[in-house]
């Protein structure tokens, strides 16, 4: 079971400007979206582009990547998961068992193939970690980044480890699947984080869960 008391400390030491970048693009997605309207529509594509893209190269996700234009491909491929994103955003790691698996595995490659080779996509799907899961965070909100310190503070029965630099979907499937099993058998860790996210985010947000187990296995 997830231990709230560990989340709050987490919170207190996870580096301010990276909270920041997450806080700002989560509250303005919540209160477009809150209109009923996916910021990948056409109203939002723009706006939502720009804003994910600075954060990203902030985040240096892109670094050592074999792609010349990665901005040129994210843009492509957010275009390209409209409807996916659309049929997963109320979705949260709660539900995830419930969640069509292939709308998960269309936005993975898509998101993953940003740093290939010229946005190339692989058949077996094995992308850079952060390559997907960053901007999926940002995006949904209910995966977790998988930086390198993530990745080593996993318990091991989830058989991730900081060397796998590279992951196929299905293993993200099965490590976010049994994530969002364990955060069902958490109920004092649910309850404060909604009333964390009600504060930061407001009452409207969807509850980032991912964003939140991001930050406390990143501890």
């Amino acid at each position: 079971m997830f231990d709230p008391l560990k989340l709050r400390h987490a919170f207190d030491v996870f580096p301010k400007k990276y909270m920041k970048d997450f806080n700002d693009f989560w509250v303005w997605k919540s209160q477009m979206e809150n209109q009923d309207t996916s910021i990948l529509d056409d109203k939002y594509f723009k706006t939502t582009y720009t804003k994910l893209y600075a954060i990203l190269k902030r985040w240096q996700t892109y670094r050592n990547g074999k792609n010349s234009n990665p901005s040129k491909t994210l843009k492509e491929s957010l275009k390209n998961i409209r409807n996916d994103y659309d049929q997963i955003r109320k979705n949260t790691l709660l539900n995830f068992k419930d969640i069509p698996r292939d709308k998960l595995q269309t936005i993975w490659h898509e998101l993953g193939r940003v740093k290939e080779y010229e946005g190339e996509t692989n058949e077996e799907g094995e992308y850079y970690a952060i390559a997907a899961t960053k901007p999926l965070l940002l995006l949904w909100g209910q995966t977790l980044a998988f930086d390198t310190r993530v990745r080593r503070n996993l318990p091991h029965e989830f058989d991730v480890s900081a060397l796998d630099f590279k992951m196929s979907f299905s293993k993200w499937y099965r490590v976010m699947s049994s994530l969002g099993i364990e955060l069902n058998d958490s109920p004092e860790f649910i309850q404060e984080v909604q009333e964390m996210s009600k504060k930061i985010y407001g009452e409207v947000a969807v509850i980032p869960y991912g964003r939140f187990l991001d930050i406390y296995f990143w501890m």
